[in-house]
């Protein structure tokens, strides 16, 4: 009995020193004012959209976004990785899944996982001098992505004090092309809008410079509800 009695102490022992040599890091704790981000937040949006196949060839419609942080999970650095669903729906009665995306808090960087590319939407601290390449993670050429206002921001009926617009790209040579990308954040809320309008314009000698649309993308997204499940 004695015997068995110090085997087990010794196993015991075995186990509090192997413990005692683990060192766990926390994981990295949230703070991101113009994105919050915690299970169960959900944004709903009216969304805009035209898509231009060929010259004369376009669709538009308006219908509706819901995305909602459905789970979290911890990435091989040991930070929070947050899954979103993102619905659609013509009516905010039926919803139907549209996709699923992630949002990452890492070193003080919103990053966006969507569509298998990751974008750096967000970098704190927010000023106005503030610059940085969002496509720093993925294969696409640098993009500047800069702070271009800060302040209230009205949209529709709903008004928001703290707010911060990031430019993602803006560019129209009136020939070729027509590249117009911003979004919206506002304070302990998150993206309240996106507009996206990327277009290439008909570059035949018949139709150089009037701005025909050859083909892309107009799509605007606008907050119109918020809070928690």
């Amino acid at each position: 009995m004695y015997i068995l009695f110090k085997r087990q102490g010794f196993f015991l022992y075995l186990i509090f020193m192997a413990s005692c040599g683990i060192e766990r890091e926390e994981p990295e704790s949230i703070s991101s004012p113009f994105y919050p981000l915690s299970p169960g937040k959900f944004w709903e949006y009216r969304v805009a959209e035209t898509v231009y196949f060929g010259e004369n060839d376009f669709e538009t419609q308006t219908f509706f976004y819901r995305d909602q942080i459905v789970d979290q999970y911890l990435n091989a650095e040991n930070e929070f990785v947050y899954r979103v669903e993102r619905q659609s729906s013509t009516d905010r009665n039926n919803w139907i899944n549209e996709r699923v995306f992630t949002l990452l808090f890492s070193q003080n960087r919103i990053i966006r996982h969507y569509n298998n590319r990751q974008d750096v939407i967000l970098v704190y601290p927010l000023n106005s001098e503030l610059e940085w390449d969002g496509n720093s993670l993925n294969n696409l050429p640098p993009e500047n992505f800069t702070v271009e206002r800060q302040g209230d921001h009205i949209l529709d009926n709903l008004s928001f004090p703290e707010t911060v617009t990031i430019r993602q790209q803006q560019e129209d040579d009136l020939i070729t092309i027509r590249d117009n990308r911003y979004e919206v954040f506002a304070k302990d809320i998150g993206m309240v809008e996106s507009y996206y309008e990327v277009f290439r314009y008909c570059s035949r000698n018949d139709c150089l410079g009037e701005q025909i649309i050859q083909e892309g993308r107009f799509t605007h997204l606008k907050l119109i509800d918020y809070g928690q499940m």
